[in-house]
């Protein structure tokens, strides 16, 4: 469903960002299933400004940060190794489950990554896998990636992680997004997510929760892409589809903290 998102979102003359691969990748059962989801149009534009607002952070990561290694954890069908200009010599982990890189290996056979793409199968649930993920960054300075992830995780996942990768690894930036509940009724209350509830864990965590655990432990936000602030590039998309009748603006609340952050170690 998210590839088919970005396949769309690549077909657009006025795209946000650009997957030559995502089509490939999100077939006809992908485009399917994003055209059976409730708030479609939603998902589209909203999963591809985060695409978006990822890439930008990640590039600007690298670029300022002695990075050698990056993490992507629950990888799923993402294509950067092989969509942006990445440095040769940067060392790249995915990370998500068997049949899921299984699948991409075969669609993206004969595809050459910019940099040094490896695979591992680990679940982040299980402790002893995530230890195994976190050994299989670099000695030096790491990055990890979980794009769409945090908020479908068992509570207690969440925490490990944010405890684990502090204290136990050389992550040293975090990219994740942020989707808090104040920003979802900004917005009218309805949660496009709201249809993939089934997939999220019991006790899986809103934004707000999952940022509170972050900084408590010892993670801060270093930079941020915002949902609400930083999407002005969008509006000449709205005004098309409203005829150029400019559509009242949500009640944000100040601060509010839904985007794509990249997180650093508080103190250091």
């Amino acid at each position: 469903m998210v590839a088919a998102c970005r396949a769309h979102e690549t077909e657009r003359e006025d795209a946000f960002v650009r997957d030559p691969f995502a089509a490939r990748l999100a077939g006809e059962r992908g485009k399917a299933i994003l055209d059976g989801m409730p708030y479609a149009n939603v998902l589209r534009m909203g999963l591809a400004i985060r695409t978006r607002f990822v890439d930008e952070l990640l590039l600007e990561a690298l670029a300022r940060h002695p990075i050698a290694s990056v993490l992507s954890v629950g990888c799923g069908l993402d294509t950067r190794p092989w969509r942006l200009d990445l440095p040769g010599n940067l060392k790249w982990v995915e990370i998500d489950f068997a049949d899921m890189l299984d699948y991409k290996e075969r669609m993206m056979s004969g595809e050459t990554p910019r940099c040094r793409r490896e695979r591992l199968i680990a679940d982040v649930n299980d402790p002893g896998q995530r230890r195994t993920m976190y050994d299989a960054a670099d000695a030096e300075s790491a990055l990890m990636i979980t794009e769409g992830l945090l908020m479908y995780l068992p509570a207690a996942s969440v925490e490990a992680l944010a405890a684990e990768t502090w204290q136990h690894s050389t992550i040293a930036h975090w990219i994740s997004d942020i989707n808090t509940t104040a920003f979802a009724a900004a917005l009218g209350g309805a949660d496009a997510m709201n249809s993939l509830k089934h997939v999220r864990a019991p006790d899986a965590m809103r934004g707000e929760q999952i940022l509170e655990v972050l900084e408590r432990n010892g993670w801060a936000s270093a930079s941020q892409r915002s949902y609400s602030r930083d999407v002005g590039f969008i509006r000449q998309r709205i005004l098309k589809s409203t005829g150029g009748v400019e559509p009242p603006r949500p009640n944000f609340p100040p601060g509010d903290p839904t985007g794509v952050h990249r997180f650093g170690r508080s103190g250091q």
